[in-house]
């Protein structure tokens, strides 16, 4: 397949209408959200505060995120033909990995936050200790979540675990902490992982889920990679949109320029994946696109 050329100076075009995701996102996000509140790694005996706090920081029943990550999952496995009721479990560890990621990010010896979501955050709540443990709750039901599919489920937690560990998410926030990416190389490369894994994690346990073969499932990863990347770069971009609202100089730094060639690079990925059917490609570069926050831009941040 020939991909089509895309100037790198004007936002990707849309290879699908907005009704498409649309559509798939009113099915698909209340079956996302009621599993995941089935889900929760709740027992009897756990302390009051801590069940709500578990509960707030996914979401349930209250703010929720974008949960664009576990519809990518589900995403992946309908390009691919695949059973979306056998990828749920894997969109549901993918979505518990980066709220326990953010649980253990605002903690006072990391980014230090006192809010997420316009809400307390989770050690403001139950103190740190108290959000340690939540995460690494969080963190051990997404294994075994991972752990029970059928024929992919060892694989799935194997690859699930490098994508967490110091290769991947807990490395890059290991060299986030150091200010170690400023040198370049493969510290820079590593930083990336903080947020390119789970997205290449996402895009890959639905992929498995559905049978994908090898070949396919690399190309779908690097789709993923560079997808993270350019969602990471936008959001960058809107913290520096907000930053010269308030006069503080941005530095020479354009991500958002960076953010649309990275997107432009995920599409053309996308376009060269085999055995995609051609709805399921449509509805993964639209959700591509609005990750990204293309091509309208603030709007679409919703879904970030």
């Amino acid at each position: 397949m020939t991909a089509p050329v895309r100037s790198p100076s004007a936002p990707p075009a849309r290879s699908a209408g907005p009704e498409a995701l649309a559509t798939f996102a009113r099915v698909q996000l209340p079956r996302i959200e009621e599993a995941l509140a089935r889900s929760l790694p709740e027992c009897a005996g756990l302390p009051a505060p801590l069940s709500q706090a578990l509960r707030a920081a996914v979401g349930v029943g209250g703010v929720p995120g974008s949960r664009w990550r576990p519809l990518l999952t589900l995403a992946t496995s309908r390009a691919l033909g695949g059973d979306l009721e056998r990828a749920l479990p894997a969109a549901i560890a993918i979505e518990f990995t980066h709220t326990a990621s953010l649980v253990l990010d605002d903690l006072p010896c990391m980014d230090d936050a006192p809010e997420r979501r316009g809400r307390a955050s989770t050690h403001a709540c139950v103190g740190r200790g108290g959000a340690i443990l939540l995460g690494v709750s969080l963190l051990a039901r997404s294994a075994e979540l991972l752990g029970r599919i059928p024929d992919e489920g060892g694989v799935l937690s194997a690859e699930w675990g490098a994508a967490f560990g110091l290769a991947g998410m807990a490395g890059g926030q290991a060299v986030d902490l150091t200010g170690a990416a400023s040198r370049g190389g493969a510290a820079r490369r590593l930083h990336r992982k903080k947020t390119t894994a789970l997205s290449a994690l996402a895009v890959r346990a639905g992929a498995r889920t559905a049978h994908a073969s090898p070949g396919v499932l690399e190309d779908l990863t690097a789709f993923g990679r560079d997808l993270g990347w350019a969602y990471q770069l936008a959001d960058d971009a809107a913290d520096l949109d907000e930053d010269g609202a308030l006069g503080r100089d941005p530095g020479g730094r354009a991500p958002r320029r960076q953010s649309r060639r990275l997107l432009h690079r995920a599409l053309d990925r996308l376009d060269r994946v085999e055995g995609l059917d051609g709805d399921g490609r449509r509805l993964l570069a639209e959700l591509a696109c609005r990750t990204a926050g293309f091509p309208s831009g603030e709007e679409d941040r919703r879904w970030a």
